[in-house]
């Protein structure tokens, strides 16, 4: 599968939970790779606990620019540092069609980095987002 490329919005998932909401004009394969292999200072997603990417594409850069506000505010992804209302939304869009990508050099990528790789603070706060994720899931399964 080739690189989807041109208005992106992406969202990355550490099990269940939407770690992360992002957006790009360049190749997706790119944008994702520079996640992984930023400075480990500038690095906030761990390449071990992704479960899942998922993307859409958008016809205008204002389409995604307004998208990417929109739906941070919305789901309030814990990795998104930006953009984040105290409030919450009074409006709605229309829903997007979203698909699952697979990086073609994952594994490769995944070896490449250990899992000792990250900054203490990086750690530990994707450690209390997962343990965030699995005590909503556990929640969830009770209710029903």
């Amino acid at each position: 599968m080739a690189s989807p490329k041109g208005f992106i919005l992406y969202r990355i998932y550490y099990g269940d939970c939407m770690a992360y909401l992002g957006r790009t004009k360049q190749p997706l394969q790119a944008r994702i790779r520079g996640h992984m292999f930023a400075a480990p200072m500038h690095r906030a997603i761990d390449i071990h606990n992704v479960t899942k990417i998922e993307y859409t594409e958008l016809t205008t850069e204002a389409d995604m620019n307004l998208y990417e506000i929109y739906l941070i505010n919305l789901w309030k992804p814990p990795l998104n540092v930006d953009d984040k209302a105290r409030d919450s939304l009074t409006i709605r869009l229309p829903e997007l069609e979203w698909k699952e990508f697979h990086p073609s050099r994952w594994d490769e990528w995944k070896k490449e980095l250990e899992p000792n790789d990250l900054y203490g603070w990086h750690k530990a706060r994707n450690e209390r987002i997962i343990k965030s994720n699995q005590l909503y899931i556990a929640e969830k399964g009770e209710k029903k």
